[in-house]
């Protein structure tokens, strides 16, 4: 018997379980690398809080557009394995810019590259889990899981390298490119994905459709803007847990770890919780955490509030970032669902730009002020996420208020 995934289609079993066990491979890999990044640029490249906002902001956004244009390209060129595979390489090679980084907008670049990677592999990977199963669920948890898994993995090792190393971020970098070289070999003598049949009659797409998007799905876009504004690049946290505890870079992936484990354990539970209650609930609870958790890392002066810190980011990220996608899937016009997630895609990367970008701002503003510097994006996402609590809470009355009215 199989220990992976089993679908409906035995013969796709394989492919499926090589293609999560790319993603371990690629999770083992960012999490060597990018983990450490942040303190690579900051205190070896010399980057300032404001630039490193900024250009996070910048990497964050071509991150989700990549996504966003990568299902497009799949459309156009009818080959997702050829995407599949550009994805895979262009993984190597921005691994091993990471290491070869000389300069602060050297480093940023090679990441830039590093995330154009991840959205081919990850619209290449969507779409060819829709192609192969019926399945959907239990093909993309599996993915999810071994992503995570492979971060998990990559906490550890790079935890153990830190204290064998000396803390040598250009070795370590080095070799955290080894898991995209095996990533890429397994791809390539592992996986053999049968080209799907396509239709020639496809109804065309006209961008007046958008205004037939329903007011609900409107009222979650402005959720998700407002909250992302709240969020900022798990690089801020790991700067902060480095400014108020000096010298605990080799305790830096095992905090990751614990951020990693609360995602993935919350995030199975929430899934299952959403089909049953109302999912504006779930954000409101998970951003009602967010704003203690903001609070904590403002005041966190010790380890133990460094610990709470990522846990309740954890807790967040966990009840809320696999929600986001799904209300986007259950309001939207099912005749323009591409359009929908496009709508979302974009949204999230412009507020996403902006979020790390004035986050640098922040951090800038609280030196100025005498206060520790990585506490200021902590400030800024307490404001937002105070606002999305207020707008929740409004749109929760008002849908209150319509059923009572119906009712009488």
């Amino acid at each position: 018997m199989n220990w992976y995934l089993t679908t409906s289609d035995n013969k796709n079993d394989k492919d499926i379980f090589w293609i999560c066990f790319l993603f371990f491979l690629w999770g083992v890999a960012s999490s060597m690398a990018l983990t450490l990044l942040p303190i690579f640029i900051v205190k070896k490249l010399g980057s300032g809080y404001g630039t490193f906002g900024m250009l996070e902001g910048m990497v964050i956004a071509i991150a989700f557009l990549s996504k966003m244009f990568g299902g497009i390209i799949i459309d156009v060129l009818k080959n997702k394995m050829q995407m599949l595979k550009v994805g895979a390489i262009l993984t190597i090679c921005g691994k091993l810019a990471i290491s070869a980084s000389f300069s602060v907008v050297f480093a940023f670049i090679a990441k830039a590259i590093d995330r154009i990677a991840k959205g081919c592999r990850a619209a290449a990977a969507d779409t060819i889990f829709a192609q192969i199963t019926t399945k959907y669920g239990m093909a993309y948890t599996e993915k999810f899981i071994m992503n995570t898994a492979g971060s998990l993995t990559g906490s550890i090792i790079t935890s153990c390298l830190v204290t064998m190393t000396n803390t040598n971020f250009r070795l370590i970098f080095i070799l955290a490119t080894i898991p995209t070289i095996v990533a890429y070999f397994v791809l390539v003598n592992k996986i053999r994905i049968v080209p799907e049949i396509h239709n020639k009659k496809h109804e065309k797409w006209n961008i007046k459709n958008i205004k037939n998007m329903s007011t609900e799905y409107w009222q979650y876009i402005t959720i998700i803007g407002i909250l992302m504004f709240a969020r900022y690049s798990e690089g801020f946290l790991t700067i902060h847990a480095n400014e108020i505890l000096p010298g605990s870079t080799s305790n830096l992936p095992i905090f990751n770890a614990m951020y990693e484990i609360c995602v993935i354990c919350i995030g199975l539970q929430i899934g299952k919780l959403s089909d049953r209650i109302d999912k504006k609930i779930i954000l409101l609870v998970g951003t009602i955490i967010l704003c203690i958790t903001d609070v904590v890392a403002i005041f966190a002066c010790n380890s133990f509030m460094i610990v709470c810190m990522y846990l309740g980011a954890g807790i967040h990220m966990g009840m809320t970032h696999g929600l986001l996608a799904s209300v986007i899937a259950q309001s939207s016009n099912k005749k323009m669902a591409g359009t929908a997630f496009a709508i979302f895609y974009a949204i999230n990367s412009i507020c996403l730009f902006l979020s790390n970008t004035s986050a640098g701002v922040f951090a800038n503003i609280f030196k100025k002020l005498g206060f520790t510097q990585s506490s200021g994006p902590f400030l800024q996402g307490f404001i937002a996420s105070l606002l999305v609590c207020i707008y929740i809470v409004r749109l929760l009355y008002k849908q209150k208020s319509n059923v009572s009215n119906i009712c009488d």
